[in-house]
């Protein structure tokens, strides 16, 4: 057994204490091992000595967040705010968050992302930890700590993960997609819902959509913005995040149609004038508010799956990215051609529309088979 060193004891807990003097003040750090022990023990003297032991020893995670999260506010998007509240309140807080950023350690941290590897994703757990991570570099910087305790935590390994098209996405069967676009026509959002479908655009995207961004003489859809929700209502329109996201989305003879139901819906509710100005949103809520916020798009789909149950048809629960992929589901069925599908989609390469959708592949290519021996007449002829 290792020597325990001079003025160090290991207490009945199992923790090893080593009681120290400064300026005539006594301390005591602790550790789980001697070295550990040694380890704090050198860090609380620079804390000391740096004048942060005593003024900045009683701030906890909890209230470090919260004076941290509104340092980021303009910073940042509001939807990456709303994104690391998130992230803090459903995986941390209950776990770290009442205690004190100097008594906070890595053994801790640890034991938290082991936890979170458990129920998550490797990618989510990872997210988690270094949101963190940055949380507590900003600590450091603001001199409340002397070190950052997830410094050396190392991120997961990807190589488990699973793919795309293992995930949550699921595209509705064409039965499910006609009974319930059907039923939708009771809703207000039944145009939201048609386009949705016909387009494959993401549910931020639709709601930044307005009139000027229908090019009928080019029959297509500028997709240039996208919107992200405050915290305490309202939004705020933005960028796309990748330059694929900006696009052209070609317009057939169903998506117009949908285009006209709605303009024609808005002409009558709030006149012509209001239907015809072209910087208007495309669609808006029900209540006149300027944008169809997400949580109303999610109470819509469940209202008709609801009515749809009281019919005796039953289809599991889906969100709003369900169109996304019943659309993509679609376009590769009828022949559509999976790079041409990648621009639509907006996605950042061809890999992850493949990862994505592939597994649809295998009912087409039969199809396409007997196809391609148009080629071949007259090869193997007896």
């Amino acid at each position: 057994m290792a020597r325990i060193p001079s003025g160090m004891r290991k207490k009945a807990n199992g923790l090893f204490e080593k009681r120290f003097t400064v300026d005539g003040k006594r301390y005591s750090a602790y550790g789980h091992n001697v070295k550990e022990c040694t380890e704090n023990e050198t860090l609380m003297r620079e804390e000391i000595k740096a004048g942060l032991y005593t003024s900045n020893r009683n701030i906890t995670l909890d209230s470090y967040f919260d004076e941290w999260e509104k340092s980021r506010t303009g910073v940042i998007k509001d939807s990456s705010i709303k994104m690391n509240r998130s992230r803090y309140n459903n995986h941390i807080k209950s776990v770290l968050g009442e205690t004190k950023l100097q008594k906070i350690e890595k053994r801790e941290i640890v034991k938290l992302q082991q936890n979170l590897a458990q129920k998550l994703s490797a990618s989510t757990t990872n997210s988690v930890i270094v949101l963190l991570k940055t949380v507590l570099n900003a600590a450091v910087d603001d001199e409340i700590i002397i070190k950052n305790p997830a410094a050396s935590v190392k991120p997961l390994r990807m190589d488990d993960r699973p793919k795309a098209s293992e995930t949550i996405h699921r595209a509705l069967t064409r039965e499910e997609q006609q009974a319930f676009i059907q039923e939708a026509k009771q809703e207000w959002l039944y145009e939201f819902f048609c386009f949705s479908l016909c387009t494959g655009m993401r549910l931020n995207e639709i709601v930044a959509l307005k009139w000027q961004d229908i090019d009928y003489i080019n029959n297509v859809i500028h997709v240039t913005k996208t919107v992200s929700w405050k915290q305490g209502g309202g939004i705020t329109e933005t960028s796309p995040k990748s330059e694929t996201s900006k696009r052209d989305i070609p317009m057939n003879d169903t998506i117009k149609k949908v285009l006209q139901m709605q303009r024609k819906k808005m002409a009558m509710i709030y006149g012509e004038i209001v239907a015809r100005k072209m910087d208007s949103n495309i669609f808006i809520g029900s209540n006149g508010s300027r944008a169809v916020a997400s949580s109303t798009v999610a109470f819509s789909i469940n209202n008709v799956l609801k009515r749809l149950r009281q019919q005796g048809i039953e289809i599991e629960r889906f969100t709003h990215h369900a169109f996304r992929d019943t659309f993509a589901t679609r376009y590769i069925e009828e022949g559509g051609n999976m790079q041409t599908l990648q621009k639509i989609l907006g996605h950042s390469s061809l890999a992850m529309t493949a990862d994505l959708y592939a597994h649809v592949l295998p009912s087409t290519k039969q199809q396409e088979m007997k196809q391609v021996e148009n080629g071949f007449i007259g090869v193997a002829v007896l």
